[in-house]
């Protein structure tokens, strides 16, 4: 029999896109960022690719490849380069903008409204010091192993991400103990709700939501990510958001910044948000795709 055509394309919001990223763990009905989808261009400028949650860096600081995009945080998306240089460019300068009212309004929501991205169960416990660790695609070059030790031995436990294989797991078990390895199922915003001291790796948007709540925050990634050929997603914010000085207070001016390339469904001007994001690229020389489809 014929078998049916998976989508050519993955975009926020297609169901089939999600099952293969996600598998049997469901994308919550409740992220009101799918509903950005459609204020972004089919295309991005010079005719580059506009891809949904994939990062790739082409190097280099002259020309532009492409774009990607994903969304984060319930009713966020993050647009940014497909090239390391410009994206930790757009943070940077983004650094130097006024704090908005809207923009601490929108910090606010991620502290306060913010659930989790998954289908989760209900969290029954409260830790004082939860690290949120990365799926098993990634966690070797995301999360420093050694500082996981330490933080055991300051009291922290961690819950893996969502989308951990047993085997996984079960290393995470042997490697710092069953009693201090959460269940992969629970809800992250509960434990994020419960905790004081919050450490993720530079792949989560949950250091983002605890720095949005005041919580006392650690990067368990090693030192090298953010350099060549080892930048994950949120990589760019997170050097901007630790490059001094108060955390909340840099969250609030890269928010507020209406070029950064976060936009919210809850802002009042997310299409020029959108539109000034790209804008800010007009004079950057782009290389088109020479994948025959386009």
């Amino acid at each position: 029999m014929a078998i049916d055509p998976l989508a050519r394309n993955d975009v926020l919001g297609d169901k089939i896109a999600h099952l293969y990223k996600s598998g049997n763990v469901l994308r919550h009905e409740d992220c009101d960022s799918f509903a950005l989808r459609e204020l972004l261009p089919d295309r991005a400028p010079h005719n580059t690719n506009l891809e949904y949650d994939l990062w790739y860096d082409m190097g280099g600081d002259k020309e532009i490849h492409g774009y990607s995009y994903t969304d984060m945080l319930s009713s966020f998306i993050y647009i940014r380069t497909a090239n390391f240089y410009y994206s930790q460019k757009t943070m940077m300068d983004a650094l130097s903008a006024e704090i908005t009212a809207e923009g601490r309004g929108l910090v606010e929501r991620i502290a306060n409204k913010t659930g989790d991205k998954y289908r989760l169960r209900t969290a029954l416990e409260r830790h004082d010091f939860v690290v949120f660790l990365p799926g098993t695609n990634c966690i070797n070059d995301a999360f420093d192993w050694d500082l996981g030790k330490q933080a055991v031995a300051q009291g922290a436990v961690f819950k893996p991400h969502p989308l951990s294989s047993v085997s996984l797991v079960r290393h995470l078990k042997n490697e710092y103990g069953d009693a201090n390895i959460l269940d992969k199922r629970m809800s992250g915003h509960e434990l994020l709700t419960g905790a004081d001291i919050v450490g993720c790796c530079a792949n989560s948007e949950m250091g983002i939501a605890a720095i949005a709540r005041g919580c006392g925050f650690h990067m368990f990634s090693p030192e090298s990510i953010g350099q060549s050929g080892k930048c994950l997603t949120y990589s760019s914010i997170y050097r901007a958001l630790l490059k001094g000085g108060s955390h909340k207070e840099n969250l609030q001016r890269i928010v507020s910044c209406e070029s950064s390339g976060l936009v919210s469904s809850a802002s009042q001007n997310a299409q020029q948000r959108i539109n000034k994001f790209f804008q800010q690229f007009e004079d950057v020389p782009h290389v088109e795709p020479t994948n025959p489809r386009y």
